[in-house]
């Protein structure tokens, strides 16, 4: 079957990106011809990428003739990924550094750049698909994506995917993506998203989507997250990080520490945060594997985070929680964002007990700072028990998230899913979520799966830190008492409910 896959991004770093990649693997795999479209200027990094060329004013280049249309059938599947040429801006939900872009928020577009970047991507889709002839095209997000696919192809000749950032992010926040949305989903012939929350909110946003949303999971690389011992994820681990030294020192050095602490010591606000855009957050930590190994002859509790390093993102939550938890458990800080530097400046204000420090950030950088006065002066020494790797993507994250015993995300923004809690159960870390959007769906079910209702979420809003602690110590007296069991219990649903193959299916179910 030939199958159109309209994706505006990258195919590694943000759930969306790393979904857009999944699917197109899983059904090159299962034998579909498959057309990528998306931003990614490194096809060669991905083995599932057969051919790889450009779109620009209506014309497909760069191709190997091989890559004419044609019918796939058995093992003959190929993908071959095809990057329009846009323009130099780039929009984006959430501010983030695109090699070759100009990045602006999407709310943050003149209305002359909207209709210059959505008029290159329809003139983009209309020649890939008349050249691939698909029989069915999936879109990304509400916007832009579904408007683009209506404008270039006609009612009812694609899918819509939601993803949830499209809706926090733009649709709720300006009526002109309300219209847009509207435009692209009431002609969609199918609106999908992966769970009942976030296809609710779709519909209060744009009613037009009513009346053809189906429930359709993301999935897990299950072969890749999978639970093992610590000693053996955090080896591999480092390993891995060893080997690709060249990449890693690219990545934050120990010598950013010295900046920072300057830094906040002067309440310099305008070299804190930039302090990020001194390494590059595409990679990780230069001292990342030598971390890891510090760890590996730890026999106390560890627990993480993995993500984007955002206020959204709840991670200031999870570290004053560590302020609040015994002192014997360690914390592994997974991730990349805008808001690493000041996640540092925590933690160094934590680890001194400075009350005035840890205000001032509080102040200054969006993160809610819910520690009284004597439970930061009782912080002191949270450094030593706080370690950041930088972004670890699919080759390092999985063995990292097996060394764990919990996984924490404490996201404050409505998520579409949470796919991160998914991937930790996956690999044996049990999750503890925040119980709201479509992330309490996530923990309802593996709550299910153990028979324990509310055991893997908390409360979110106000008093998060206390009920993040509580949940900790609930989580970690589970595993003790229950061993392996609870940890294989919980792995072992995410292998039966959530894998990329059936969400491929369940996409191609949609389209029919």
């Amino acid at each position: 079957m030939r199958i159109l896959l309209w994706h505006g991004w990258l195919l590694e770093g943000s759930g969306s990106n790393v979904y857009a990649a999944k699917v197109a693997e899983v059904l090159r795999a299962a034998g579909h011809y498959v057309v990528l479209m998306c931003q990614d200027r490194h096809p060669e990094r991905f083995e599932f990428v057969d051919s790889a060329g450009t779109v620009e004013d209506g014309v497909v280049s760069g191709l190997d003739p091989s890559d004419r249309p044609r019918d796939a059938t058995g093992s003959t599947g190929r993908l071959v990924l095809v990057r329009p040429e846009v323009g130099p801006i780039l929009p984006v939900f959430v501010i983030d550094e695109y090699e070759g872009f100009e990045v602006k928020r999407f709310v943050d577009l003149s209305d002359g750049e909207l209709a210059t970047y959505l008029a290159r991507n329809v003139k983009a889709l209309r020649a890939v698909a008349r050249w691939h002839r698909p029989e069915i095209v999936i879109t990304g997000h509400a916007v832009p994506g579904a408007a683009v696919a209506r404008r270039a192809l006609g009612p009812g000749r694609y899918v819509a995917k939601i993803h949830g950032s499209d809706l926090e992010y733009a649709v709720r926040l300006q009526g002109r993506y309300a219209a847009l949305a509207a435009e692209g989903l009431r002609d969609a012939s199918a609106v999908v998203g992966p769970t009942h929350d976030v296809l609710a909110r779709t519909v209060e946003l744009v009613p037009e989507a009513g009346g053809r949303t189906l429930i359709v999971p993301p999935g897990v690389d299950v072969d890749r997250f999978r639970p093992g011992s610590r000693e053996e994820g955090l080896r591999t681990a480092a390993e891995l990080l060893e080997a690709v030294a060249e990449e890693t020192a690219r990545g934050r050095r120990g010598d950013a520490d010295e900046a920072l602490v300057a830094a906040l010591g002067a309440r310099d606000e305008a070299n804190l945060g930039p302090l990020a855009g001194r390494y590059d957050q595409a990679v990780p930590d230069a001292g990342a594997a030598a971390e890891l190994r510090a760890l590996i002859g730890y026999r106390g509790p560890l627990v993480g985070y993995l993500g984007k390093l955002i206020p959204q993102k709840g991670v200031h939550l999870l570290l004053q929680a560590l302020a609040l938890a015994g002192e014997d458990i360690r914390a592994v800080i997974i991730g990349f964002g805008g808001g690493r530097e000041w996640l540092h400046a925590l933690v160094s204000a934590l680890d001194q007990g400075d009350t005035a420090a840890a205000r001032w950030i509080g102040e200054r950088s969006g993160m809610a700072i819910e520690l009284t006065d004597p439970q930061i002066r009782a912080a002191r020494g949270l450094a030593g028990r706080v370690t950041f790797t930088g972004r670890l993507d699919h080759r390092f994250a999985p063995s990292v998230l097996a060394a764990m015993d919990v996984l924490v995300v404490p996201s404050i923004l409505e998520e579409a899913f949470g796919m991160v809690a998914a991937e930790g159960a996956s690999a044996g870390a049990l999750p503890l979520v925040a119980r709201h959007s479509g992330l309490a769906e996530v923990a309802a079910a593996l709550e299910g799966a153990v028979g324990r209702p509310g055991v893997f979420s908390f409360e979110p809003g106000p008093g998060s830190p206390a009920r993040i602690a509580d949940g900790l110590q609930r989580l970690l007296e589970l595993a003790n008492e229950g061993g392996k069991a609870v940890r294989t219990d919980v792995s072992a649903f995410v292998r039966r409910q959530w894998t990329w193959e059936q969400t491929a299916n369940r996409l191609l179910e949609a389209a029919r």
